[in-house]
């Protein structure tokens, strides 16, 4: 069986929260994780102090009740090298320094909830038609690498427009090649 991935967990990133000023003594924050406008998850805290967080949420197991969570969650502070300080999450399970606590029955590290990343679950095949795609994206071209090359974006920079249309179709010509290759040896 695969490993879950981080898209299928929802993302608790503190630099979001103090970016936005919200780790403040007293203060609070929510966050909801909508799909099709429909809210599927969310999750508060309350910062008790500069070095704690309370996070509450309800979450509930297959079959069973709904639980109200409610934990406290130690924040560590260091400093950056131009000033200031940079605010990172112990993880309440392993107390690992980390960015992002990312939500399951307990909102934990990668490790502790034993996800991977997307990007690790990609074959090799199909890492040039996502760099395509990438790059299609940046491009403002419509994504698909069968409809070619598109337009120049407004405000673009000629040689920057080079430099990337030139990597789409190295990207694109990989993608073509690895196609090329899977469907001979499905026609053996």
């Amino acid at each position: 069986m695969n490993k879950r991935s981080t898209n299928d967990m929802h993302a608790l990133d503190i630099r979001k929260i103090a970016r936005v000023g919200l780790l403040r003594t007293g203060g609070s924050f929510t966050f909801q994780w909508t799909r099709g406008g429909t809210v599927i998850a969310s999750i508060g805290g309350i910062v008790d102090s500069a070095n704690s967080v309370t996070l509450h949420y309800c979450m509930r197991r297959p079959d069973a009740e709904w639980q109200d969570m409610r934990y406290p969650v130690m924040i560590e502070w260091t400093a950056c090298h131009y000033g200031g300080t940079r605010p990172w999450w112990n993880c309440p399970c392993c107390a690992k320094r980390v960015a992002v606590l990312w939500g399951g029955s307990t909102y934990a590290c990668r490790q502790c909830q034993q996800i991977n990343y997307e990007s690790t679950r990609t074959t090799e095949s199909s890492k040039p038609f996502d760099r395509a795609d990438k790059l299609r994206k940046r491009l403002g071209w419509v994504p698909g690498i069968a409809r070619g090359i598109g337009e120049r974006p407004k405000g673009m920079h000629l040689t920057t427009y080079y430099r990337l249309a030139h990597k789409y179709t190295v990207h694109a010509q990989a993608t073509f090649e690895s196609m090329e290759k899977l469907f001979s040896q499905l026609n053996r």
